[in-house]
């Protein structure tokens, strides 16, 4: 009887935190979930290992989230509640479009593992929306555009930051994607038949084999402003 007392004791205090311990609070699970996700993608996140992480039991976590699903949920708001997107009072909605797009591809360098999730999971994309998509769509709604063409461009405008930012945050840490062995390749004649890219990279000089991300960002954002705005010019035509 003693045993089973003890037991008892010891699963009541489960989640009460050691002597010296921090406490333990939604905030602090978050951050140590974001860790686990941002170094090791989100296979990694369990629930056990979130526990060890912390240090505590992993039933102690159920009290404060319920499940791995509320733990993607609070993530979710945690990164997206935090951009800002920042541009000055007269700002033209082109210029908005770009200061969301730039904040919106810094949140995603930050955190591609959980930005993939956002992708994949239609709860986490929901959440995502409410909480980071409001600038976007006032500027694209201020633009002249149509409800309906508003929500394509702002899904064309997302697609576009996600697969560029990605591609970017997929390249090692201080290094650029590099054309130089393409253009090697070239040179050395495995162009047969190829005869656009041979001309296009022969015309390249060597200093422009490094891809400038930040460069290639903004064309390809201004690309697609141009499209918008063609969109904008054929919806006025048939009011």
């Amino acid at each position: 009887m003693m045993g089973r007392g003890n037991d008892k004791s010891r699963r009541r205090g489960a989640g009460r935190p050691r002597a010296g311990q921090e406490p333990l609070t939604r905030e602090r699970i978050l951050d140590a979930a974001l860790g686990i996700v941002d170094e090791e993608g989100l296979g990694a996140l369990t629930m056990r290992r979130l526990a060890a992480e912390l240090g505590v039991n992993p039933m102690s976590i159920y009290h404060h989230l319920p499940g791995k699903d509320a733990v993607i949920s609070g993530l979710v708001e945690l990164v997206c509640s935090g951009m800002r997107v920042h541009y000055p009072d007269g700002s033209s909605w082109q210029e908005q479009v770009r200061a969301w797009a730039e904040a919106y591809r810094g949140l995603v360098r930050s955190h591609p593992n959980l930005v993939l999730e956002v992708v994949s999971n239609a709860a986490a994309a929901t959440e995502a929306v409410l909480l980071v998509n409001e600038p976007l769509y006032g500027a694209l709604d201020g633009s002249g555009l149509p409800p309906a063409e508003v929500l394509r461009a702002a899904d064309s405008v997302v697609d576009y930051v996600h697969g560029f930012a990605l591609a970017e945050g997929a390249q090692p840490s201080g290094h650029s994607f590099d054309r130089s062995e393409l253009l090697a390749r070239l040179e050395a004649g495995d162009a047969d038949g190829l005869t656009a890219t041979r001309r296009v990279f022969g015309a390249l000089a060597r200093d422009e084999a490094r891809y400038d991300f930040d460069r290639g960002f903004d064309y390809g954002l201004g690309i697609l402003l141009k499209g918008i705005e063609a969109r904008i010019v054929d919806a006025e035509g048939f009011r």
